[in-house]
């Protein structure tokens, strides 16, 4: 299920990002071409983000195998997004959406924090158990240009659209995950497992 404005049966919105590799891709680039997930996340600056960049990272041989890409979507200064791509050699493309423009055009919510708010968030960051990663568990600390997007209450998105530019899969909502009696930082929202990607992958080859 999603709460986005993109929704299973629909056309994909199309944007083109700088990436960290170089040059800039465009989700039409792979029209025709391949199934493509598209990951809307807060990058290698969380530490549940890197923890679901390993998972996909580990499935990404099987993921190629289908015939499909990812393309992780993260506000993460672009300057820093090749650092990242190049230091800890990611194997599928990071996008730079730094002003959140590929993310609001998916219906994806970005709601700021006051002041106090980000106090409040990176306090609750900060005392939350960090999960224990494999390839990506001990990068540099955020930048001071990557904590807002870090500290911010965004959607999380994770969609799988087919070689025709259908969305097939869809799967949204607050990226923080909060205790709603305590307000208290319970960790991030996961992306789906496994088997659950690999067969929206597989039904790509079925009619829309």
């Amino acid at each position: 299920m999603t709460n986005s404005g993109v929704a299973v049966g629909m056309s994909a919105p199309d944007f083109r990002l700088p990436a960290g590799r170089g040059g800039e891709i465009a989700l039409s680039d792979y029209r025709g071409r391949a199934h493509v997930i598209v990951w809307f996340t807060k990058g290698m600056a969380c530490a549940f983000c890197r923890q679901h960049m390993g998972q996909l990272t580990r499935l990404y041989p099987r993921i190629r195998a289908l015939g499909a890409e990812v393309l992780e979507i993260a506000p993460t200064p672009l300057a820093r997004a090749r650092f990242y791509a190049e230091r800890f050699g990611i194997p599928f493309p990071y996008l730079s959406d730094v002003d959140f423009a590929a993310r609001r055009a998916w219906g994806l919510g970005v709601r700021g924090q006051s002041l106090l708010g980000y106090g409040r968030a990176l306090a609750m960051y900060v005392r939350s158990a960090k999960p224990v990663t494999t390839e990506y568990e001990s990068p540099p600390s955020a930048t001071v240009r990557e904590m807002p997007g870090l500290l911010t209450d965004d959607d999380m998105g994770f969609f799988v659209v087919d070689r025709e530019g259908v969305v097939r899969y869809a799967l949204a909502g607050s990226a923080a995950l909060l205790d709603a009696s305590r307000r208290q930082f319970q960790g991030m929202r996961g992306i789906p497992g496994n088997d659950e990607i690999l067969r929206a992958l597989d039904a790509c080859a079925a009619p829309a």
